[in-house]
């Protein structure tokens, strides 16, 4: 892309192909974890006495599924993303700090880091850019994290409280 930059009509549209492929790779190579548990409580929940007694009776495999596979596996999904998104908040940073993740014209928290190592290379000292950097990224970080930890408790089966009839 830096050696062909004409092949891109401006700046803006050269920084949102890079976000994209930076997205693409970033999920390309982070849905294998989830895959792996996803597949490992699957199989744990095909054996359970309710799954074979829906397949004693006929059931087909998508209404199982659907009813009872998907609601026992979603918890799961859930933390999963949240946990992924925490390293993928990380990655961007990290891609962007060194050059090669987003356009250094878009604003990232790798972009603010780098600028602010700069800054902190003048007398006087400016610190609180770098400070500010770290604090949003916690905050953002951590608000996902509540966000996630709130829904999976309302989502979760094995956690809900069931009205006495």
């Amino acid at each position: 892309m830096d050696t062909h930059p004409e092949s891109f009509e401006t700046v803006t549209a050269r920084a949102d192909f890079r976000l994209l492929f930076l997205c693409l790779i970033l999920g390309i190579t982070s849905w294998t974890g989830l895959a792996r548990l996803l597949r490992g409580e699957t199989l744990k929940l095909r054996e359970l006495e309710y799954v074979q007694a829906a397949q004693a009776f006929g059931v087909s495999s998508w209404n199982i599924l659907g009813r009872h596979i998907l609601p026992n596996v979603m918890h799961i999904v859930l933390i999963a993303l949240v946990m992924d998104f925490s390293g993928l908040v990380l990655a961007e940073a990290v891609l962007s700090y060194v050059g090669v993740g987003v356009d250094p014209s878009m604003i990232s928290f790798g972009t603010m880091i780098n600028s602010a190592r700069l800054e902190m290379a003048r007398e006087p000292m400016v610190w609180w850019a770098l400070a500010a950097a770290f604090v949003f990224m916690f905050v953002l970080v951590l608000a996902a994290n509540l966000f996630a930890d709130a829904v999976r408790d309302a989502l979760d089966p094995r956690t809900r409280v069931r009205g006495v009839a």
